[in-house]
Order: structure tokens, then C-alpha cells, then sequence
């Protein structure tokens, strides 16, 4: 809830733009999943230099701030976590996969359950 306006914010700086006398729209993408969001940008001078005050401002004006430990600002190419989901370019496919963090974590609670229970019998399901 205390999010819900931050789309709009970018978008409205970010719409569009005119240069040499032609518009132009920048690629400035935005997607939340409670109070995590990513946005997603054309490059890294426009998310540092256009994107990131505007959503410093407004958390600063709900009594928030930007966590400068969970903001990355990186290529897709280089990837990224989301929602425990690694994200990345891969020539031109668009990988997910469970991030790495969470790929361990999985393992290990399959390997805490079988020592926790070494009597149980492994059975094969057709």
C-alpha cells in the first residue's frame, strides 16, 4: 500500500521525451510484488541518474528510504535475484532459475529430512 503510486511517479518522468525534435520513449520498466520492485531500464546512467531519485523521493516523503545493501543496479546480462529467482540474459533468451540461495537452502532440507529419518524406505512412484 505505501507503494502503490510509485509506477505512476516513474512513468510520468520517464513517458517520454523530446530529442533533436523527435520524441523519444525510454525503456523504463517497473514491476512489484508486495513491497520488493525492480525497475528496469535501457541503461545504467538512466536508472542512477533519472530513476533512482525519483523513488528515493518518494520513500522519503512516506518516512522510507532505499536499501542501499538490496539496490543493484547491474546489466541483465550479469543478472539478477528477484522473489528468489535468478534472472539474466543468455545471448537472447531470457533465463530463470531458482537463484543460488535458494537452490541450497532446497537441497539442503532434502538432506536434514533422510538423516532425520534413515529408516524411511525409498520408494518409486510410476
Amino acid at each position: 500500500m505505501v507503494l502503490d503510486g510509485l509506477e505512476k511517479a516513474i512513468k510520468e518522468k520517464h513517458h517520454r521525451r523530446t530529442v533533436n525534435k523527435k520524441t523519444y520513449f525510454p525503456k523504463v520498466n517497473f514491476v512489484r510484488y508486495a513491497d520488493d520492485f525492480i525497475v528496469t531500464g535501457e541503461s545504467a546512467e538512466l536508472l542512477e541518474n533519472g530513476v533512482k531519485p525519483i523513488i528515493v523521493k518518494f520513500l522519503a516523503e512516506r518516512g522510507l528510504e532505499l536499501s542501499e545493501e538490496k539496490t543493484l543496479i547491474t546489466h541483465i546480462n550479469d543478472g539478477f535475484d528477484f522473489l528468489g529467482v535468478n534472472i539474466r540474459m543468455y545471448k537472447d533468451k531470457l533465463l530463470t532459475k531458482p537463484s543460488d540461495k535458494n537452490f541450497k537452502a532446497i537441497v539442503d532440507k532434502i538432506r536434514r529430512i533422510i538423516k532425520d529419518n534413515p529408516s524411511m524406505k525409498q520408494e518409486i512412484f510410476d
